[in-house]
C-alpha cells in the first residue's frame, strides 16, 4: 500500500470490499493480495501502488479516513467525515445501532448482539452494501481480535457515539457500563 495519502472518500475504499471473497465471513487470510478487478481508477484515488489488496488494507485505509489522516485537505473536519459516514447510509438512529455493533464485536467479544446490531443496521436503517460485507467479514470470520480491526471499531464507535452518553449509560444500566469501560480504554490506546 501507497504511504502518499490521495484524496479519496469513504465510499471509495468501501468499493474495494467488493473484490475480496467474502460471504459473510472472509475467506480468505486477512493478509492475503486478492487482484483489484477494473478498478485502475479507484486504486489511484485510493493511494494505491499496486493492483492487489488485502482485507487488512482495506481497514487500514479506512482507519486512516476516520483519524482524518487519509485526506490530505486541510478542511476536512469531523463533521465532514460524519456527512461522508451519512452518504453510506448512516443516519441518526443508525448511529447508535453502529455504536452498538462496535461496543459488542470489538469490545466485548459478544458477537451473537453484534450480528444483531448489524443486522439491523442492514435491513431496518439501511447502510450500504460494502459496509455490510466489510463489518459481517469482521464478526463472522472473526476478526475482532486483531488489532486493526479493533481499531477501526472504537475510530467507528468514536464518531457514531450518542450525543448525550450519559443518558444512554442510565438508560443501559450496569452490563452497558461494563462495555462503555472497556471502551473508553480503547480510546485511551489509539495512537493519532
Amino acid at each position: 500500500m501507497n504511504k502518499t495519502n490521495k484524496v479519496a472518500n469513504i465510499s471509495d475504499i468501501l468499493e474495494l470490499v467488493e473484490d475480496i471473497p467474502i460471504n459473510n465471513k472472509l475467506e480468505t487470510e486477512v493478509d492475503h493480495k486478492v487482484a483489484l478487478e477494473n478498478n485502475n481508477k479507484l486504486a489511484e484515488r485510493v493511494g494505491l501502488d499496486e493492483q492487489n489488496i488485502s482485507f487488512r488494507d482495506i481497514v487500514i485505509l479506512l482507519i486512516k479516513f476516520i483519524k482524518g489522516i487519509y485526506l490530505d485537505n486541510d478542511k476536512v473536519t469531523p463533521a465532514t467525515r460524519l456527512k461522508e459516514l451519512r452518504k453510506i447510509g448512516c443516519t441518526y438512529p443508525a448511529q447508535y445501532l453502529l455504536f452498538d455493533f462496535c461496543l459488542a464485536a470489538a469490545l466485548k467479544g459478544d458477537l451473537l448482539n453484534a450480528k444483531l446490531f448489524l443486522g439491523h443496521a442492514f435491513n431496518i436503517i439501511g447502510i450500504s452494501n460494502q459496509l455490510n460485507l466489510l463489518l459481517s467479514a469482521i464478526v463472522y470470520t472473526p476478526l475482532t481480535s486483531d488489532k486493526h480491526v479493533r481499531e477501526l471499531l472504537t475510530l467507528l464507535a468514536l464518531e457514531v457515539q450518542p450525543a448525550k452518553m450519559e443518558s444512554y449509560l442510565e438508560l443501559y444500566g450496569k452490563e452497558f457500563k461494563k462495555r462503555f469501560q472497556i471502551y473508553e480504554n480503547e480510546i485511551m490506546k489509539l495512537k493519532f
